[in-house]
C-alpha cells in the first residue's frame, strides 16, 4: 500500500488529532499511529530527549513491542536514532540486517526484527525534543525522499505538540505542587499545640496525595514534651524493631537523595507486605534540619493502586521540607512561650523580692537613711534589712549570696528571715551571726554561702556594734577628721561551717557616716573589663559628705553608671547609707 498523500483534509485532520489530547502519554500514542497510518509501516517509536543524561528514551511505540522497548535508552551516536540525534539528519536504512549503523542490541532484548526504518529529528524552537521513527513497511518498499519529507513534516508537528505539552504539564505540575504546599502551609501555619501539629500534617498529606498510609516519625527533638511520631493507616507493627531497621538501617544510602521508593515485589518489599506495612508501593522521605536527619515521612498505597510516580515524589518532597521547617517554627513557638512564662514568673518573682526588702523610713530618731538594690539579673542575691530595738537602739545589716538567679534568690530570703530573726533576739552581733549561720547550715543543704555585715547602733551611748561574717570592708566617714575609716571583722561566709566571729565596738559622732554596700559595687566592672574599686567609692562619697544620704547615693550610683558605660552588669548592687547624728 503506497505512502498517503498529505491532502488538506489529511494534514486538517492530524494537526486537529495531536492538538486536541490533553496529556503527554496520549499525545505520543496519537503522534505514533499517526506515523505509522499516514507511512503505512508495521511500527513506529518516539525516542525523547533526554538532557539531563544526553540520552534517547523510548518512551512510546506502536505497532512494536511497547513492553519490552518502553523506558529503554539509546545512547548519542549509537544506531541510527543515535546517529540521528548527533547530525540532526534524517537517515534512510532500507537494508537493516547488513547496515552495521543498527543497533541490533535493541532487537535482541526485545526479539524484533528490523527490515528497514526511516528516522528524522525532532525540533522545535532550536531545541530538540527527540527522534521520530517509521519501522518497516508493510508492502515491503524502500523508503524514499518522499517518505523523508512527510516524516519531517509529522516530527515537526510532533516536536511543537510535545514541547508545548510539557510545558504544561510542568507548569501544571508546578501549580500542583505549590497548591499542595500553600494547602500544608495554611493548614499548620496556625497551629500553637504539636500533638494537633502532628494529627494535621498527617491527614493533609493524606488527603493530597489520596494515600491509605502516612506516617510522621521524629528521632531528634530539641524540646521535651513533643510528639516523637504519629500516623495513620499503619498498625503497631510499624513501630516494630525489624520494620524500623528495614526503612532506616540503610538511609545514609539515600537520605541525600531525597527519597527511597520500596516496591511490593521487591526482596525488601515482600518482607514487608508480609507484614502488613503496605500492599503496592511505599516511600520513605527524610526530614532534615541543617543537613541533619531530624525524622522521616512514610507514605505508601495511592487510592489508585498505582505506583509512585515522578510528580508524586516532587510533592512528597516539598511537603516533607514543609513539614520539617514547620515543625521546627512550631518547636521554637513552643520554646518562645516557655521562654515568655519563665519571662513572666520571673518578672513576678523579681516584683514579690523588691517587695520583700523591708521600707526603711528616711529617718528613725536621730538618724537618717538611704537605701538602693538592683540585681543583674531578673532576680539577685542582695540583701539589707533593719530590725528596731527600741527608740534609741537600731540593727542595720548587709548581705549578698553567693551564685545569680532563682537559687540565689530562695536561698537570700532563707537566710534574710533566720539573720532578721536572730538579731532581733540577742545584744551581740556576734552571737546573731553566730546562731543564723548554725541555722542557715542546718536548713539549707544548698551548698551556698552568704556574706553579711551586721551594725547595731545605740545612739544614747553613740558607739555601734559590728560583726562580720565574710563580708567585704565597709566605710565610716568621720566628720571631725574628714576621713574614712573601713570596717571589718573577722568570721566566714554563713552556710559553709561552724566560725568564730568577732566583734568591734566604735564611738561615733554627730555627723559621721556609715556606707554599707555589696561587693557588686566596688567591682562593677567597665568594657576594659576594669573594676570600679574602692578608691572610687571612696571618691563618690566624699564629693557630697555633707549632703543627704539620699544624695550620696545618687552620687555613687551615677558615678558607677558613668564608669561601666555600656557594659552589662555582671553583679547585685546594694548600698545601705546611714548618717550618725
Amino acid at each position: 500500500m503506497p505512502t498517503k498523500q498529505l491532502t488538506l483534509n489529511l494534514i486538517s485532520d492530524i494537526t486537529s488529532r495531536i492538538n486536541s489530547t490533553e496529556d503527554l502519554e496520549t499525545l505520543l500514542s496519537e503522534i505514533m499511529g499517526i506515523t505509522r497510518d499516514v507511512l503505512d509501516t508495521e511500527g513506529s517509536s518516539l525516542l525523547l530527549y533526554d538532557k539531563e543524561k544526553d540520552v534517547l528514551v523510548f518512551n512510546t511505540t506502536s505497532g512494536l513491542k511497547e513492553e519490552s522497548l518502553s523506558q529503554l535508552t539509546v545512547p548519542r551516536g549509537k544506531g541510527i536514532a543515535g546517529m540521528v540525534l548527533e547530525t540532526l539528519q534524517p537517515e534512510i536504512v532500507n537494508d537493516a540486517e547488513n547496515d552495521p549503523r543498527i543497533f541490533k542490541d535493541i532487537d535482541k532484548k526485545v526479539g524484533y526484527h528490523t527490515r528497514n526504518l526511516l528516522c528524522v529529528p525532532m525540533i522545535a524552537q532550536n531545541e530538540v525534543q527527540g527522534v521520530l521513527e517509521a519501522v518497516n513497511t508493510l508492502d515491503g518498499r524502500s523508503f524514499n525522499q518522499t517518505d523523508i519529507k512527510i516524516l519531517k513534516y509529522l516530527s515537526n508537528l510532533a516536536a511543537i505538540a510535545v514541547r508545548n505539552r510539557i510545558l504544561i504539564d510542568q507548569l501544571n505540575s508546578r501549580a500542583n505542587e505549590l497548591n499542595c504546599l500553600y494547602q500544608i502551609s495554611q493548614a499548620l501555619s496556625n497551629i500553637q499545640n504539636s500533638e494537633e501539629f502532628m494529627d494535621l500534617a498527617v491527614k493533609t498529606i493524606s488527603d493530597i496525595l489520596h494515600v491509605d498510609r502516612v506516617a510522621l516519625n521524629f528521632e531528634k527533638l530539641e524540646q521535651k514534651g513533643l510528639p516523637r511520631s504519629k500516623s495513620k493507616g499503619f498498625s503497631d507493627v510499624f513501630q516494630d524493631d525489624e520494620v524500623q531497621a528495614a526503612l532506616y538501617t540503610d538511609k545514609a544510602d539515600w537520605m541525600y537523595k531525597g527519597f527511597k521508593v520500596i516496591l511490593a515485589n521487591s526482596p525488601q518489599g515482600m518482607s514487608l507486605t508480609q507484614k502488613g506495612i503496605f500492599q503496592h508501593s511505599l516511600i520513605v522521605l527524610p526530614i532534615l534540619k541543617n543537613k541533619q536527619w531530624l525524622g522521616s515521612l512514610t507514605v505508601s498505597d495511592k487510592n489508585t493502586r498505582t505506583k509512585f510516580d515522578e510528580m508524586d515524589i516532587k510533592i512528597l518532597r516539598t511537603l516533607s521540607n514543609q513539614v520539617g521547617e514547620a515543625y521546627t517554627t512550631l518547636q521554637v513557638k513552643i520554646q518562645s512561650e516557655r521562654l515568655k512564662n519563665i519571662d513572666r514568673d520571673m518578672q513576678t518573682a523579681a516584683m514579690i523580692q523588691k517587695h520583700s526588702l523591708p521600707i526603711i523610713p528616711k529617718n528613725y530618731s536621730l538618724l537618717e537613711f538611704d537605701t538602693y538594690y538592683q540585681a543583674s539579673r531578673e532576680i539577685g542575691g542582695d540583701f539589707y534589712d533593719m530590725v528596731i530595738h527600741g527608740k534609741d537602739e537600731v540593727s542595720v545589716m548587709i548581705a549578698d549570696v553567693s551564685g545569680k538567679g532563682t537559687p540565689a534568690a530562695l536561698f537570700m530570703e532563707l537566710s534574710k528571715t533566720i539573720l532578721q530573726q536572730e538579731v532581733a533576739k540577742t545584744t551581740s552581733t556576734k552571737e546573731a551571726l553566730t546562731r543564723a549561720n548554725e541555722i542557715i547550715q542546718d536548713k539549707s543543704g544548698f551548698l551556698m554561702f552568704v556574706t553579711a555585715m551586721l551594725v547595731r547602733i545605740n545612739m544614747t551611748k553613740k558607739e555601734i556594734t559590728y560583726s562580720s561574717a565574710g563580708h567585704n570592708m565597709q566605710l565610716m566617714y568621720r566628720k571631725k577628721s574628714h576621713k574614712i575609716q573601713h570596717l571589718s571583722g573577722k568570721g566566714q561566709p554563713m552556710g559553709i561551717s561552724n566560725c568564730e566571729f568577732s566583734e568591734h565596738v566604735v564611738p561615733y559622732q554627730p555627723g559621721d557616716l556609715i556606707v554599707l554596700y555589696t561587693d557588686g559595687v566596688t567591682e562593677a566592672m567597665n568594657a576594659k573589663e576594669e573594676l570600679f574599686s574602692d578608691e572610687r567609692l571612696e571618691s563618690a562619697v566624699l564629693t557630697h559628705i555633707n549632703d543627704s544620704p539620699e544624695i550620696i547615693r545618687k552620687s555613687i550610683l551615677q558615678k558607677v553608671g558613668e564608669f561601666i558605660g555600656d557594659a552589662e552588669p555582671h553583679d547585685d548592687i546594694t548600698l545601705f547609707i546611714i548618717r550618725l547624728n
